[in-house]
């Protein structure tokens, strides 16, 4: 019982420790991200502006992180299910990596035939950023993004050409604060695979790491039939709204 009580204020701490730099940082890294554009527009030339902007993203979406963690573990996270189309979810994450990530390297193979999956788009968003980050980060080379209708569900993989995942650390790759060895998975805070798994698990969503046949690392998102939204359903949805 001590030892259970221990744990629990240990948690306690630091879901405090989290939510309290989360929330000191914002406010410096708002100022900061204001300057950079300010500067842009007076050194519309400069080659350091696009690295020091790129590098304020990679902060701001570690300040996230860091409390979308706090939520998970104090059990605050609020959930907002909508009938979401996945080649539109992946295209904003995309979007919103675009200066992580090369477009030329990033496959995109979401047919726009695939049936819409109840989920909660901002949930969603964060997790295929926080996947791709880390494909960029790791894995080297071309990313693909493959999501596949199958019997009883659909999946959605994030794939990537790297060395691949420890076989050591492939069941607890998605703990907080673990980073794979090697080459592959390190650097990084460990947060953003425990926070794809902290979504995932809210909206119901099963998700695990392996090691692709040919090389490389791959993460994937496994939505099952209860995630499908049946064709019909959105319109009566919207029918009686109105």
């Amino acid at each position: 019982m001590r030892d259970l009580s221990m744990l629990k204020e240990r948690d306690r701490l630091r879901t405090a420790l989290l939510s309290s730099i989360g929330h000191d940082l914002r406010t410096p890294l708002t100022v900061i991200a204001a300057a950079v554009e300010a500067l842009k527009a007076e050194i519309p030339r400069s080659e350091t502006l696009p690295i020091l902007k790129s590098e304020t993203q990679r902060l701001r979406r570690f300040l996230d992180d860091l409390l979308d963690m706090a939520r998970i573990d104090a059990g605050a996270l609020h959930l907002a299910p909508e009938a979401t189309d996945l080649t539109d979810a992946v295209a904003s994450a995309v979007h919103d990596l675009r200066g992580t990530l090369d477009s030329d390297a990033v496959d995109l193979a979401v047919p726009p035939t695939l049936p819409l999956v109840r989920a909660d788009p901002r949930l969603l968003h964060h997790i295929l950023v926080n996947l791709l980050a880390n494909a960029a980060q790791h894995g080297g080379g071309q990313i693909r993004i493959e999501a596949v209708r199958r019997q009883g569900g659909l999946t959605l993989s994030v794939l990537d050409r790297g060395p691949g995942l420890p076989e050591d650390r492939v069941a607890t790759i998605f703990d907080t604060f673990v980073r794979g060895d090697g080459h592959d998975r390190t650097g990084g805070s460990g947060l953003g695979l425990a926070i794809v798994k902290g979504f995932a698990d809210a909206m119901h969503v099963r998700v695990y790491a392996g090691n692709r046949a040919d090389g490389g690392a791959a993460f994937t998102l496994d939505f099952d039939e209860a995630h499908i939204v049946k064709p019909g359903a959105v319109e009566a949805a919207d029918a009686d709204q109105a």
